[in-house]
């Protein structure tokens, strides 16, 4: 009999492979892997299941390469026979969607069956449409829980931040403790902060380089407390970032941002200041982000190049004899003749007003209506996109059941094979015209509306914002609207970012939210 009108065979799973997570080593040292293994051990026991291989992973589930896991799926792809990944539950296996298509697809072709055994849930290539759904919702479940878990997480940092308690290793001159009520602190290191102060203020006297300030501090025996080389004289490196960072007189950088700490300074803020401009007296880049010691900021400062050599525009502050003060834009051409001469700043942004941000922002009543018609509208088609995908995930359900009633009258013999095929393939087709007609329909929760209004607020307002904003925010409204800037002359020659190269071309404020509907991925990508 030929191939095609062979009956299919499904192929009875009869080996494992057991899977154990836990997401870091201190989980990893309490009971919850064995735990994990030994439930999983009696399900294949009970379930006839010979375990092959056994898989115990010390690794996140939603960040990095997740190394362990492919292994597992790599070795899986080598067998011939169908493979049983048995495991707790969903979220020991994946907390995140991404993981989905390469576990269907090997659930398809027939090479695994997935338990999970606290949601009671098999499935491999002849499950029901709501057993898959079922399995997408605890993904989709687990991942909420992991989000909800990390934005806990970073609100608790904010907190203590803005409260001034430092968070994780202890700078050097500080050593980590914990207090009367075991809350964890920060005290002065009797042996380094003495060397560190004393390094300070000889720096501050302007008669040392890094160099002989280096020597001074090994002379000294300041010794570092990594781990890698711990009790090891510190390198000049460590000494440049220890005289570069300001928490020695009060404050903590975290992120780019500044919040004063609670614990003892080992400097004034004087003596820190004092060695700060030494440092840019003497030709030294600060590389701990202190923007206000070592970077003067500008609005174009990183974000131009020039057209005829490709170097870097640089900016730089020039005062007149009258007092004015004025920034001008100058080719960074160490070696190369170019012929780009000396731009004012001030050209440059008269030029993107003109072009861009006076283009895109409305007056006030303006806005007022963009904004009220843009919320209606995201609310209409979160609705409308709601019931489109309910209707499909119905209309998926009553294919598979058409799917399973025709099976049945095809091996009971009351339906022809030309006739049984011809219906199975009509269903699967249409099954994926339904799956391509969900991914068009997003779904738009309160997190994405409230983004994508506040990307249109700056949007309909970013000239003013503009105006009234500093050097460093200027920079940064800057790189979310334009790329590849090139200076030619006296003109900047640039891309506009989606999305709003479409705003810009609407000519029409009654459209703008029509524009956003038309491209929700891309409003919501932007980062303000």
């Amino acid at each position: 009999m030929r191939k095609k009108y062979q009956k299919k065979i499904i192929e009875i799973c009869k080996e494992a492979i057991t899977f154990a997570r836990v997401s870091s080593e201190k989980q990893e040292r309490g009971a919850s892997i064995d735990a994990q293994k030994e439930l999983i051990k009696e399900y294949c026991l009970k379930k006839g299941l010979k375990i092959i291989k056994e898989f115990e992973i010390t690794e996140s589930s939603t960040r990095g390469d997740r190394i362990k896991y492919n292994e597992m799926l790599d070795f899986i792809r080598t067998r011939k026979k169908k493979t049983a990944i048995v495991v707790n539950c969903v979220d020991r296996l994946q907390r995140s969607d991404e993981d989905n298509p390469a576990l269907n697809k090997l659930r398809k072709e027939g090479k695994i069956e997935l338990h999970f055994m606290k949601e009671n849930i098999v499935l491999d290539e002849t499950s029901p449409v709501h057993d898959i759904f079922a399995w997408k919702m605890n993904v989709l479940m687990a991942g909420n829980y992991t989000d909800s878990l990390s934005y806990n997480v970073k609100r608790s940092l904010v907190k203590n931040w803005n409260s001034g308690k430092w968070q994780g290793f202890a700078p050097l001159g500080y050593l980590n403790i914990h207090d009367e009520d075991n809350q964890a602190t920060l005290i002065r290191d009797s042996v380094r902060a003495p060397i560190i102060k004393y390094i300070f203020n000889e720096y501050a006297t302007g008669k040392h380089s890094i160099s002989s300030i280096w020597n001074e501090a090994c002379r000294l025996g300041l010794r570092t407390k990594q781990k890698k080389r711990k009790g090891c004289l510190v390198s000049k490196n460590t000494v440049y970032d220890v005289l570069t960072n300001p928490f020695y007189y009060g404050v903590m950088c975290v992120k780019g941002e500044y919040f004063p700490h609670s614990y003892e300074p080992l400097v004034t803020k004087e003596i820190f200041d004092r060695v700060q401009d030494l440092f840019v007296k003497n030709g030294n880049r600060n590389r701990n982000n202190i923007v206000e010691y070592a970077k003067t900021p500008y609005t174009f400062r990183g974000l131009i190049q020039c057209k005829e050599c490709g170097c870097l525009i640089t900016p730089e502050k020039k005062v007149k004899n009258n007092g004015n003060t004025y920034i001008y834009l100058r080719c960074g051409h160490p070696n190369k003749v170019c012929h780009q001469g000396i731009v004012n700043e001030d050209v440059i942004i008269q030029q993107l007003k003109n072009e861009v941000l006076d283009k895109i922002s409305l007056p006030p009543k303006l806005r007022e209506l963009v904004t009220k018609k843009l919320i209606q509208d995201l609310n209409d088609t979160s609705s409308f996109n709601k019931k489109i995908k309910t209707d499909i995930t119905n209309r998926l359900i009553e294919l598979k059941t058409k799917e399973d009633a025709l099976l049945d009258f095809y091996l009971e013999g009351k339906l022809p094979q030309a006739t049984y095929e011809a219906k199975q393939e009509q269903i699967a087709k249409q099954r994926q015209e339904l799956e391509a007609t969900a991914e068009k329909y997003k779904t738009i929760d309160s997190s994405m509306k409230e983004n994508i209004c506040k990307v249109m607020s700056m949007s309909c307002n970013i000239s003013e914002i503009f105006d009234k904003a500093s050097p460093t925010r200027k920079n940064q409204l800057l790189k979310i609207l334009i790329s590849d800037c090139k200076l030619n002359g006296k003109v900047l020659e640039y891309k506009l970012k989606s999305p709003f190269d479409k705003l810009i071309h609407c000519n029409d404020y009654k459209q703008l939210s029509s524009v956003v509907i038309e491209h929700l991925d891309e409003f919501e990508g932007v980062c303000i």
